[in-house]
């Protein structure tokens, strides 16, 4: 004879069984599916396709790959400014340097306290000063060297980028 307790989970199952097998069901297995006053439009339905490699499927053919996009067309320009703005650096560079190595060769032998030393120093400064904007420039050649990344035809622009860094590397060489 059984006892209470290991009858009540036999007595669960039973209710639960019962449930299941309503009379007035005219599937002949209960869903999971939504009914129709559950379904809300604010909730997107995709609709469950083959799955990836399967039958049909495996038979398809590649994708066909789209062409890359085209150069953005403010690129011109843009190196055209960073053009003119090493251009100015260029024009400055050779004056403010023969006055650097005329103020340093003036303070050789000197105390580092002596106004040779400044002066020195001074036009060490300036020319410095002059070569900063090239850290700016180069930066700028690096966002143009993104915006040219798989682009179709890029290659004269990555070109200019290349003769614009030279020009950056040749001022950069005497310090």
């Amino acid at each position: 004879m059984m006892s209470m307790r290991s009858a009540l989970p036999l007595l669960a199952f039973l209710v639960a069984l019962s449930a299941c097998a309503s009379l007035d069901r005219k599937e002949s297995w209960p869903t999971l599916a939504p009914r129709a006053g559950e379904l809300s439009p604010l909730v997107p339905r995709t609709p469950l396709g083959a799955c990836a490699g399967c039958g049909q499927d495996a038979a398809a053919l590649p994708p066909v790959p789209a062409p890359p996009p085209p150069v953005p067309a403010d690129v011109p320009a843009r190196l055209a400014r960073i053009g003119a703005a090493i251009a100015i650096i260029e024009a400055a560079a050779p004056a403010r340097r023969a006055d650097w190595q005329r103020a340093a060769a003036a303070a050789s032998g000197k105390p580092a306290d002596s106004d040779a030393m400044t002066e020195a120093e001074v036009q060490r400064s300036r020319y410095e000063a002059l070569l900063l904007p090239l850290g700016i420039e180069a930066r700028a050649l690096d966002a143009i060297e993104d915006d040219l990344a798989g682009k179709a035809d890029a290659a004269a622009g990555l070109a200019g980028v290349a003769a614009l860094r030279a020009r950056i590397t040749a001022l950069d060489a005497p310090r």
